[in-house]
């Protein structure tokens, strides 16, 4: 509803070069719904990227509020930059035919921003003061082969994000779509095979959600150049993909950065990576191909990174820009932007919805309420001021632990007494000798 009565006629060819006019608000059915239809799609997943980074712990009406955002203001923005045909960085030749910059890169920055400031999960960095370290004790996936599914799933849906961005097939795009269909599968099998024989090389297990990651890595990073670089330009997008996503995701763990599933490194980093490859390996002939002769007048790669660097420079500054001045006044000014801890602890789905997701947490409810109360009560004591009253109440407590004590061990002899008492009379009653028994 936000983007066919806000977002689409921000993005449409009309107003300035920052942004449309407005025009095309509520706009009626016809010609141009093929493309508020498809660019709507766009923009939902330029703003579920956030989600996955802030997973666990941010308020239901934070992450409205950045959705709101990134689909009704920034992405239309963006859109409105790369593909309007007023749009600057339109009309000096940016290359980003599906998306690496505009969805991608613009996600990645804005969960990236969402990270620091909601901050990690409870569990996911401890302080060792033995080793006198942080230790990132990152909770394991639920599902790993509900995970591979969701890639795959990915996978397949991209074939239309990329080759879709043709908009139809006449009039020789075919030729583009099919170009775009192959370059994505080139570069994402290299960066599958990459990600394989880092893991090979590198110490422990083998993971497969790095292969999974390393996937959609490869997927983000062609999506810019996909109907523009050849089939070895597509292989080397994979194979840089790999170690930069690899890279990426433990850099920034190291800096305590909770992702919990490296939405930062896979779409932020490969997103730059993508707009940066499309600039140094894009041939001309299959650029005048896919935007026609007259969108770059003087090609060459020089001119043309310049270009992607000012694009990347332009969505990643905005977006970061913009997220702070959205997240920042919540956290301080509202007070919070993640839920409370025993929420944390028992999960979104009963704390938030009252429902369980999973039949088996009835115990983590049970454990979350327990630590809420031992909390209440360590609170309750800091909050005493009068020294000298805890100094008595501690005095009596323990004059009285100390009876109870005595009382205790006085009962216990008795009890010592009575029984051994009672055994003996059980004993001269029992007509039964005793034996031993070998075992």
């Amino acid at each position: 509803i936000g983007w066919w009565s806000f977002g689409y006629s921000l993005s449409t060819s009309t107003g300035d070069a920052f942004a449309g006019d407005g025009s095309e608000a509520f706009s009626e059915p016809g010609s141009d719904w093929t493309l508020l239809f498809f660019s709507w799609a766009f923009a939902a997943t330029s703003a579920t990227i956030v989600s996955g980074a802030v997973a666990g712990r941010i308020l239901l009406r934070t992450y409205v509020t950045i959705s709101i955002v990134m689909g009704w203001l920034l992405f239309p923005i963006y859109f409105h930059w790369a593909y309007a045909t007023n749009g600057w960085l339109f009309e000096i030749g940016f290359i980003d035919f599906a998306g690496s910059g505009v969805v991608h890169l613009g996600g990645g920055m804005a969960a990236l921003v969402g990270s620091i400031i909601v901050g990690p999960r409870l569990s996911r960095f401890v302080y060792d003061y033995e080793a006198l370290k942080w230790v990132d004790k990152k909770p394991r996936g639920h599902s790993v082969m509900m995970s591979f599914v969701g890639t795959l799933l990915l996978w397949f849906g991209w074939y239309g994000f990329n080759a879709g961005s043709t908009l139809g097939v006449s009039d020789g795009r075919f030729v583009v779509a099919s170009t775009c269909l192959f370059n994505t599968s080139l570069a994402t099998s290299a960066s599958i095979l990459t990600m394989s024989m880092i893991g090979a090389l590198m110490p422990g297990k083998f993971s497969l959600f790095d292969v999974m990651n390393a996937a959609l890595a490869g997927l983000v990073t062609v999506t810019a150049g996909c109907a523009t670089v050849s089939g070895w330009g597509a292989i080397i997008c994979g194979i840089l993909a790999a170690p930069v996503y690899k890279l990426g995701s433990t850099g920034i763990a190291s800096m305590r950065i909770d992702d919990p599933v490296d939405a930062i490194s896979v779409h932020g980093l490969c997103g730059a990576l993508g707009l940066l490859l499309a600039g140094l390996l894009s041939q001309e002939t299959l650029v005048i191909r896919a935007y026609g002769e007259d969108y770059i007048s003087d090609f060459n790669v020089g001119r043309q990174l310049g270009v992607q660097i000012a694009g990347f420079l332009a969505i990643a500054g905005l977006t970061a820009v913009a997220m702070l001045l959205l997240l920042l006044p919540q956290k301080y000014i509202l007070g919070t932007v993640r839920i409370n801890e025993q929420d944390e602890l028992v999960g979104n789905d009963y704390g938030y919805f009252g429902a369980h997701a999973y039949p088996d947490w009835d115990e983590m409810v049970r454990n979350a309420k327990m630590h809420d109360k031992r909390v209440a009560e360590i609170k309750r004591r800091k909050e005493k001021k009068d020294w000298e009253l805890g100094k008595v109440t501690w005095t009596k407590g323990r004059t009285s632990r100390s009876g109870v004590r005595m009382e205790k061990s006085r009962e216990k002899s008795r009890d010592s007494k009575n029984l051994k008492e009672s055994t003996q009379n059980t004993s001269s009653h029992n007509p039964l000798p005793t034996q031993d028994v070998q075992i």
